[in-house]
């Protein structure tokens, strides 16, 4: 297990678990709590879906317990803190001092990732290749084939971009096409280059409803009350959804558009058990638009 692939410790941990479980029979949350020193077996479970956080007291018996040497350690440490951050300015300063500790390979994927995501528009593009016939000759037709509309130079820009990240190449055929591989070779997107992207694509789903008509997109909203559990089963089909799409795109032939998914749920309020007792929650209804 490669600590360094990861930004988010509960991932991590997750992963630890399902890789020790397949190359040992009887590793369990009870058999890694003994090792660690603590009593609970279920807190191994609680950490991973985010019930309970590690404290700065539990990290040494985790390194320990993992098996991390020395530098591993540090990285985990940070990446604890990582994951528990509220802001984007403590975020960077936690994410600087973890990519200062990268092995070389895997900080220059980090570069790539930041690169690649930093504008909406080289992932766009990239898909917009197996739409378009694109060479050097006929850049200005990828410029204007997106929406909104690009500049000649970002086109160019792009395409080089794309070469230089071994995404894109120059086909037999003369003109260019993705390539088949994952900007992350196998390891975790950093989570600040993410945001940032969908801030951008979220931007651009607030514009599509001045720029097309309802035949063209899909935006609604849905205000809802639920439980814990409620919470936890909506997500899952939001990601189970999420594959389903994925299976369509993929078994999908004569593609002539590129189109952006958004799906967005999150919390508007606190947790009930949260808020003053005074407060009063309105629990019934839920609002559509």
């Amino acid at each position: 297990m490669n600590v360094y692939a990861y930004y988010n410790y509960r991932k991590y941990l997750q992963d630890y678990y399902d890789y020790r479980k397949s190359v040992q029979r009887y590793f369990s949350y009870r058999s890694f709590a003994k090792k660690a020193g603590y009593s609970s077996s279920g807190l191994y479970l609680d950490l991973i879906r985010g019930r309970k956080s590690l404290t700065q007291q539990m990290i040494p018996k985790f390194i320990e317990a993992l098996g991390l040497n020395e530098r591993e350690g540090r990285y985990f440490t940070l990446m604890v803190d990582f994951t528990h951050a509220t802001t984007a300015s403590s975020k960077q300063q936690i994410f600087d001092q973890m990519s200062a500790l990268l092995p070389r390979t895997i900080k220059n994927l980090t570069k790539n990732q930041q690169e690649y995501y930093s504008k909406w528009y080289y992932v766009v593009a990239r898909e917009a290749l197996a739409v378009l016939k694109i060479n050097d000759k006929n850049i200005q037709e990828l410029a204007l084939f997106l929406n909104p509309k690009i500049s000649l130079p970002q086109a160019k820009q792009t395409i080089q971009l794309l070469l230089n990240l071994g995404l894109i190449e120059l086909g037999e055929d003369g003109f260019y096409h993705s390539v088949n591989k994952a900007i992350t070779n196998g390891s975790e997107i950093a989570p600040l280059f993410v945001h940032q992207f969908q801030k951008q694509m979220i931007d651009l789903g607030k514009d599509a409803l001045d720029h097309y008509s309802t035949e063209r997109r899909n935006v609604s909203c849905m205000t809802m009350s639920v439980s814990a559990q409620g919470l936890e089963r909506i997500i899952s089909k939001i990601d189970l959804f999420r594959k389903e799409i994925v299976d369509i795109v993929r078994s999908d032939e004569g593609e002539s558009m590129v189109c952006e998914l958004n799906i967005q749920f999150f919390p508007l309020s606190k947790e009930k058990m949260n808020l003053p007792p005074e407060t009063d929650v309105e629990e019934d209804g839920h609002e559509i638009c």
